[in-house]
């Protein structure tokens, strides 16, 4: 199959037997080459095993997903000099998955239908569309750490705004390698002793301390307004 991109391999990143099955084999009737692990811990086991030449052209993955998920799991691959090479599509059952903020390495965000032929059906046109891959600049992203807490304040989130957050404390992430940026519409440099960042999405709030040395950052505080907490 002739795909923009390139694309022929995919690594599909799915819990869900059901859905694991189905998108497996629709892909395969379309011309793909199809593995599969169940969760982000067994992607990071099966890409590790193997050298750059069998990795896939295309990581199709969930975004709920146990054990690690599909935004550590991006996290990690991104972070990872050896593996920050793939390309992402992620999917969600979530509405309003597209980001307002672009991630590198991440091509694109389906929307789970009701059947999982039409989402092969979605990835394939959506793959058709895409530019050709160019190969990026060898910049690294800082690493993302989220505590406990801060785990557990996310997820009380609605889906779609959690994506939200997700995706923008990734793409701080990203500009913290870069240089410091002072202030935008959702990201803004804190003046303290303690070098921090301060990230704002739909009302949610996260404080994020820079630590160079590490070149990490890390949430120490998340601020949810009461109008989405118990959502």
């Amino acid at each position: 199959m002739g795909l923009a991109m390139g694309i022929h391999h995919l690594l599909l990143v799915e819990d869900d037997m059901t859905w694991r099955d189905g998108v497996g084999r629709a892909a395969r009737e379309a011309g793909f080459q199809v593995s599969h692990v169940s969760d982000g811990m067994e992607a990071l086991t099966w890409l590790s095993q193997r050298p750059r030449a069998q990795h896939p052209d295309l990581i199709l993955m969930d975004l709920l997903l146990p054990r690690v998920d599909g935004w550590e799991l991006y996290g990690r691959l991104r972070t990872d000099a050896r593996l920050r090479h793939l390309s992402v599509m992620m999917m969600s059952s979530a509405r309003g998955l597209p980001p307002e903020v672009p991630l590198g390495g991440v091509v694109g965000f389906l929307h789970k239908p009701a059947r999982p032929e039409a989402l092969v059906t979605e990835l394939t046109e959506r793959l058709r569309e895409l530019p050709r891959r160019t190969e990026e600049a060898p910049r690294v992203p800082y690493a993302l750490r989220l505590s406990d807490a801060s785990l557990y304040s996310l997820h009380s989130l609605p889906d779609a705004v959690r994506h939200s957050v997700r995706v923008h404390l990734l793409r701080a992430a990203e500009l913290a390698a870069s240089e410091l940026p002072l202030a935008s519409s959702w990201l803004m440099a804190l003046h303290s002793e303690q070098p921090s960042l301060l990230v704002t999405v739909e009302g949610v709030r996260v404080v994020l301390e820079v630590d160079d040395a590490a070149c990490a950052l890390t949430a120490s505080i998340v601020i949810v307004p009461s109008h989405l907490r118990g959502s």
